[in-house]
C-alpha cells in the first residue's frame, strides 16, 4: 500500500471511529445493525426487481445454438393471480398449469409463471418451445419461442444479480462484526493483522562506541504523546518504547524527555508495547545530530491501534 492510500485509509478510519464516539457505544453499534439490515433487504429488493425484469421474458432461456429449441404445443388449465410482491416480483401476475405436448408425442405438465400464458390463452393450442439440457436430455424447460438477444440479456442481468448479492452479502457480514465488537476495536484488530502481515523493517544498526544512556554534550529530546480516542486508556496503561541504533533506551512514560547522544546520524524508533507484542504504533525516524547540538522529536501515537505511529523532528538548538 503507498504512503498516500495509507493515509487516506488512517484518515477514513478515523472519521468512523469519530463518528462512533459521537454517538456512543449503544446507538454506534446500533447504527452499524441498521446497515446490516439495509444490506439485507437490498438483497431482497434487488431479487424482487430482477424477478420483475426477468418476467417479461417468457422464452426457454437458452442463449446459444445448443441445445436446440424444439416445438411444442401447450394447454392452459387452471390460473390463479399472485402479486402485488411475490416470488415473480413486484405487480401482478398469472401462474398458470399447463400441458405441452412435445413433438415426440410426450405430454408434459408444468405450472408457468409471470403470466407466460393467461387466462386468455384458454381454448386453444399455444405454440411453445422445448430445450433440454443434462445427461439423457432429462433437464428441459419450457416457453414461448422468442428472441435469442433477449436470453443473453436475462442472463447478464443475472450475472449482475449475483455480483451484487455477493457484495452485498460481504456488507451484511462486515456491518454485523462492528456491531458485535464496535467500530474502534474492529480496525484495532484489522491493522494488527495488516501491520503483522506488512511489518516495518528496522533502520540498520550502526555499531556505536558510545552506549545509551551516556555522557555526551549533544540530545535527542522528545515528546511523546498519545492521542484521545477510545484507545487512550490502554495507552496510558503502557508506554513507549524507545530505540537508539537498536539498543533500547529507557523511557520513563508519555511527555517530553531527553536522551544524551553521540554526535552523528542516528535511527530512532518508537514502538508502544500492547497484548504482550512490539508491534503497535511503530515509528521510525533518521536524525542527524550535530557536535553540541539538541535536536527536538515529536512522536505522535496513531488514534487506532495497529496503524504505524508517526515521528517528526521539530526543531534543532546549539
Amino acid at each position: 500500500m503507498s504512503r498516500t492510500s495509507a493515509e487516506e485509509t488512517a484518515a477514513m478510519q478515523r472519521e468512523q471511529i469519530a463518528a462512533y464516539e459521537r454517538r456512543g457505544p449503544f446507538w454506534g453499534r446500533l447504527t452499524q445493525f441498521g446497515v446490516a439490515v439495509a444490506c439485507a433487504a437490498a438483497i431482497v429488493g434487488s431479487w424482487l426487481v430482477f424477478n420483475t425484469v426477468v418476467g417479461f421474458y417468457p422464452g426457454t432461456g437458452v442463449v446459444k445454438s445448443t441445445p436446440k429449441e424444439r416445438p411444442a404445443q401447450a394447454t392452459v388449465g387452471e390460473c390463479r393471480r399472485v402479486g402485488p410482491v411475490s416470488g415473480d416480483g413486484f405487480g401482478y401476475w398469472w401462474r398458470c398449469a399447463v400441458t405441452v405436448r412435445t413433438g415426440d408425442g410426450r405430454e408434459v405438465r408444468i405450472v408457468t409463471g409471470n403470466s407466460v400464458v393467461t387466462p386468455a390463452d384458454r381454448g386453444r393450442p399455444v405454440d411453445f418451445r422445448e430445450a433440454c439440457f443434462g445427461k439423457g436430455n432429462t433437464d428441459c424447460r419450457y416457453g414461448r419461442p422468442v428472441s435469442r438477444v433477449w436470453a443473453l440479456a436475462v442472463t447478464s442481468l443475472g450475472m449482475v444479480r449475483i455480483g451484487l448479492t455477493i457484495l452485498l452479502i460481504f456488507g451484511v457480514w462486515y456491518s454485523l462484526v462492528r456491531t458485535v465488537v464496535g467500530v474502534p476495536r474492529y480496525y484495532a484488530w484489522l491493522n494488527r493483522r495488516e501491520a503483522r502481515r506488512n511489518p516495518v523493517l528496522p533502520l540498520p544498526v550502526r555499531p556505536r562506541s558510545h552506549p545509551y544512556p551516556g555522557l555526551a554534550s549533544q540530545s535527542l529530546r522528545i515528546d511523546f504523546s498519545c492521542p484521545d480516542g477510545p484507545f487512550v486508556e490502554a495507552y496510558r496503561s503502557t508506554g513507549p518504547r524507545l530505540l537508539l541504533d537498536g539498543v533500547e533506551v529507557p523511557v520513563p512514560g508519555w511527555g517530553s524527555h531527553e536522551f544524551a547522544v553521540p554526535a552523528g546520524p542516528i535511527s530512532v524508533r518508537v514502538v508502544v508495547p500492547f497484548g504482550g507484542t512490539d508491534d503497535f504504533a511503530v515509528a521510525e525516524h533518521e536524525v542527524t545530530v550535530g557536535a553540541g547540538e539538541t535536536v527536538d522529536l515529536e512522536y505522535v501515537a496513531p488514534t487506532v491501534l495497529g496503524l504505524s505511529g508517526r515521528i517528526r523532528v521539530t526543531g534543532r538548538t546549539g
